[in-house]
């Protein structure tokens, strides 16, 4: 079935306001020709980089080809890790980065200096390839920048509990097609940058809770059905390389898993680069054997004395893999500062195009749940608006290693950004723009005096209240609430004035007064330009365009927990929107916009088609503002062959349609789209 982001209608009143700015114009304006500069930008084929791989490999000693297979150590203040150079080859030194939303800063005197983006799962709700493709293309800039020539990103692992400490890391969020788009996307843009991309965690690394030591018990369908794909897709966009997880896959830890390394990801996958250990993943030399290239972030298992025991052509491969993804990137060609890159890492990578696009990215990650008609924001309508709720003019966390913020998730993907634009301060000088008084200037408003909360509430003509919740590396979500009592908050203050509540959020949360609220809209994490993020979208300066990329459940009861010890993926595909009892109160899709929408009745049509089949149909504008939407191609097979009800496998977004403004929308399906898995068989096309 072919369907718009919502079964909801549009809601929206009032005359068109700004037009929405966020798209093309944003983009062109922070890239030109800056870009396509770059000598690196011209990757090699595999066939090319495997060639000189090969040759170089044999002029290599035994201490330098065990020497491209550990990291050094971490180096206190600068590289979480890095594997020395080899200079009489031309071999560059690797320098690698952790990053989630950007260039993690690894000191206090290096916060700032790097843009905090907007978390992937924000990304992901923007269902949109471009937009990934330029936020990726910056950081790769601000990567290199600052002298690495590694990110250790993108995380594409597909949302199977909303628990889940590193969800916020991921661009899959709950589907496999969605995170297949938006991981090639941002895999081939990052890595134009001259900066190797390593897909992560892989694999069935879906829960924090005992993670060195938790067993993932996964059968080959629910493997290559549900959880595969974002990594086959970031396999043939080219990435450079994939870091294994901590955990167990039945029964065997991840890095040194010969079935899942070997045998799937090296084999039937197609991967040509390298295998990166997550820090502290390697548990023995002979991990090399069974598919692990490289141990991170020093040699306790990968060193000379400990590879005499194991095939000395395993060690080879290994080194031939590391090379011949460095080839692939020409990172021979420009190989960079020497170690430790002091001179660079002081430098700051924060631009004015880039603070642009951080915020037109937190905007487009924006999902707007539920809206009677209160937005867009607008004097005539409203005179005051009190904005509360503790995360309103919270900061953010600053530290190298703890707990996240409402603006970045914690762990090594925490990226300290000093100067956050608040929600409170964005949407107040908003206000003022607009001529809507604001009445926190002169409040000392104490949250847990309810009275006193009440009292002031009742002056305002509308509430603002930002209500947030965080979640961090290396530990579950113990509750899928929302922090601070804001819910019991939220409750009293919708009884008195009519109430927006804007949820800042690293995954699913429950939202148990939502039928009493008269707007309700969600941000994933929108990283240092939050706020006024917020307050464009609350004013109509753009349009809400984001889509939810996770399901936001309607009770916590009918969720997966993280578990102990072996955990059976028992639930097989029926996760999120597959499965038949699930009951969200905001699905997977859904996201509303100020306009309305209306379409016509889909097509099949094979002239001109490049793929298997090609689907038209019509959107039409019907409202009264600029809007646009993205039309979702979900699938149905055969009963028999036990699939989920539907499946995505198409989603196309307009361009900004006016009032009165058609599109037909094309979308395309490849015989794989058409195809579903089979134990023991593979991928096979079904009748169309």
């Amino acid at each position: 079935g072919i369907d718009g982001s919502s079964t909801a209608g549009r809601m929206g009143r009032g005359s068109a306001g700004p037009k929405g700015t966020w798209g093309p114009m944003v983009f062109a304006s922070a890239f030109g020709s800056e870009t396509s500069s770059f000598k690196g930008a011209t990757l090699r084929s595999w066939k090319d980089a495997w060639a000189k791989a090969r040759e170089v490999e044999q002029n290599l000693t035994s201490k330098e080809r065990v020497g491209l297979l550990h990291g050094g150590g971490f180096l206190v203040d600068a590289w979480v890790g890095f594997v020395k150079a080899v200079p009489r080859l031309g071999i560059p030194a690797l320098r690698l980065q952790d990053s989630s939303a950007g260039f993690r800063p690894t000191g206090p005197d290096e916060f700032g200096t790097t843009t905090s983006w907007p978390s992937s799962l924000c990304l992901a709700a923007s269902w949109n390839d471009d937009l990934v493709s330029h936020v990726a293309t910056a950081i790769g800039r601000e990567f290199r920048g600052k002298g690495a020539n590694v990110i250790l990103g993108p995380g594409i692992n597909v949302h199977r509990t909303p628990y889940g400490g590193r969800n916020f890391e991921y661009l899959s969020g709950e589907d496999p097609y969605l995170g297949s788009r938006l991981a090639a996307a941002y895999v081939k843009a990052v890595q134009a940058q001259g900066v190797m991309a390593v897909a992560k965690h892989f694999a069935f690394n879906e829960q924090e809770t005992e993670r060195t030591s938790m067993n993932s018990e996964v059968g080959e369908h629910v493997a290559w059905a549900l959880y595969y794909p974002p990594f086959q897709a970031a396999i043939d966009a080219g990435v450079g390389a994939i870091m294994c997880s901590y955990n167990k896959v039945n029964g065997t830890h991840a890095c040194s898993n010969e079935r899942l390394l070997r045998g799937d990801l090296k084999g039937a996958m197609g991967f040509n680069g390298f295998v990166m250990s997550d820090w502290y993943a390697t548990h023995h030399s002979a991990a090399v054997e069974n598919g692990l290239d490289m141990e991170q972030p020093d040699p306790k298992h990968f060193n000379q004395k400990k590879f005499a025991d194991t095939d000395p052509e395993a060690v080879s491969q290994a080194a031939r893999r590391v090379l011949a993804s460095i080839y692939r990137l020409r990172l021979d060609e420009q190989p960079g500062c020497e170690l430790p890159c002091k001179s660079e890492r002081r430098t700051s990578q924060r631009t004015p195009e880039h603070l642009a696009l951080a915020g037109a990215a937190a905007a487009a990650g924006v999902v707007l749940l539920k809206n009677d008609g209160i937005l867009p924001l607008r004097a005539g309508h409203i005179s005051k608006v009190a904005i509360i709720g503790a995360a309103a003019d919270a900061h953010d966390t600053l530290n190298t290693w703890g707990t996240g913020s409402p603006y970045s998730g914690g762990g090594s993907g925490h990226v300290a950004a000093p100067k956050v634009s608040t929600p409170l301060k964005a949407i107040q000088e908003r206000a003022a723009a607009a001529g809507i008084h604001t009445l926190n200037d002169d409040s000392d408003l104490d949250l847990a005096n309810r009275s006193q909360v009440l009292t002031f509430v009742e002056q305002a003509d509308v509430i603002i209240i930002v209500a947030a919740t965080t979640s961090t590396e290396d530990k579950d979500r113990s509750t899928l609430s929302l922090d601070d009592g804001v819910d019991e908050l939220i409750e009293e203050v919708s009884k008195q004035r009519p109430t927006i509540v804007l949820i800042e959020a690293p995954g699913a949360v429950l939202t148990p007064w939502r039928d009493k609220t008269f707007a309700i809209a969600c941000m994933f994490l929108g990283g240092e330009k939050t706020g006024s993020a917020w307050a464009r979208v609350l004013f109509g300066d753009v349009e809400p365009s984001g889509r939810l990329p996770i399901a936001l459940p309607a009770r916590d009861t009918d969720e997966i927990r993280p578990a102990v010890g072996s955990v059976p993926y028992s639930e097989g595909l029926m996760t999120s929107y597959r499965s038949p009892s699930h009951r969200p109160a905001f699905p997977f899709g859904h996201g509303l916009t100020y306009t309305t929408f209306s379409f016509g009745k889909p097509t099949q049509s094979l002239d001109n088609c490049p793929k298997a089949a090609c689907i038209h149909i019509s959107v039409s504008n019907v409202g009264k503002r600029a809007g646009s939407e993205v039309v979702q191609a979900y699938l149905q097979f055969d009963p028999k062959l036990k699939e989920p009800r539907m499946v995505l496998r198409g989603f196309r977004r307009t361009s900004l349609l006016q009032p009165g403004e058609s599109e037909k929308v094309r979308i395309i399906l490849s015989h794989h789209d058409l195809s579903t898995y089979i134990v023991g068989q593979g991928w096979r096309p079904q009748e169309w």
